[in-house]
């Protein structure tokens, strides 16, 4: 086995719930004592060879072909650091897209309702032209197209979270000047979706709730300019259940909302990997499900 190698010291004043230098302590030892590999400056990060290899990603599934399929060139935030969310929507969402069935049982469950097939799943996926959505950079994570049992079709845009907390804002970018602006997309697709408590818009730009926010508003953004194709359009943010920061977050938002009939979900990742495990179609699945709680959820000692 392998050093687990060099801790962030400031983790803790970055947050202090614990749960960040957890994570990091928990990326380091499964580089060490899973794939047997040195590590770079900090234990959570590999070595741009390794990275290079696809070491960062499930090996199974066609996940890394997917990431170099969509990156063709080495990036060390998505590649190396095994901390960063970046990665983790290849983990996720490339195997589902090799079963839709099972894709389809998951996310019955969780919007309770009659999908009767899943159309498309695409990573890191945005609108062209974004002049037609919010005319900016905004994406979704990961992106989910359906059909129900009563052939009208709906859209999940997924924000996935690891240890990343609030969103903080260049001064002097465009989306600043942006949401500073009450004529800008943002206001005109808010108050053309009617889901927020109006008392409460001023309240969305804020660095805790704006990416959620922005992220929601591109989905709305969807059914507003594709209205003749989608019916339908679920927001989901998905983050471990020790990010206290997003437990606290979504709870809050979704006080913001008029109603929230499927129109915005927080997902645990236990609760993810729970619902992995209820509908597992085989033993395949089942080493990708072991992989997925070995490599990120906190384990005790």
């Amino acid at each position: 086995m392998k050093e687990i190698g060099d801790q962030y010291p400031k983790d803790n004043i970055t947050d202090k719930s614990g749960f960040l230098s957890k994570a990091r302590l928990q990326q380091s030892k499964y580089r060490a004592n899973v794939l047997n590999v040195d590590c770079d400056r900090y234990g959570n990060y590999l070595l741009p060879d390794e990275g290079g290899r696809g070491l960062n990603f499930y090996s199974g599934f066609g996940v890394f072909e997917a990431v170099k399929t969509r990156y063709p060139n080495y990036s060390k935030p998505l590649f190396s650091n095994m901390l960063r969310s970046e990665h983790i929507p290849f983990n996720f969402f490339i195997p589902l897209d090799k079963d839709k069935g099972f894709c389809k049982n998951i996310f019955n469950d969780i919007l309770s309702i009659e999908i009767l097939s899943i159309e498309r799943i695409e990573i890191e996926y945005a609108p062209k032209p974004s002049i037609n959505y919010l005319n900016d950079a905004t994406s979704f994570d990961a992106y989910i197209e359906y059909t129900t049992t009563d052939k009208t079709s709906g859209i999940i845009g997924i924000e996935v979270k690891y240890t990343e907390q609030e969103y903080k804002i260049s001064e002097h970018s465009k989306e600043k000047k942006d949401i500073d602006n009450p004529d800008s997309l943002y206001y005109k697709r808010t108050n053309e979706c009617g889901l927020f408590k109006q008392e409460d818009i001023s309240k969305l730009k804020s660095d805790n709730f704006r990416q959620v926010w922005r992220n929601h508003l591109l989905g709305e953004s969807i059914l507003i300019e594709d209205k003749d194709n989608f019916s339908h359009f679920t927001s989901m943010t998905f983050f471990p259940k020790d990010n206290l920061h997003f437990t606290k977050v979504s709870k809050e938002y979704m006080n913001m909302l008029l109603r929230n009939e499927n129109n915005f979900i927080p997902i645990t990742y236990e609760y993810f990997f729970e619902l992995l495990k209820k509908y597992c179609p085989n033993d395949n699945y089942r080493n990708w499900i072991d992989y997925l709680e070995m490599r990120y959820i906190i384990s005790v000692g």
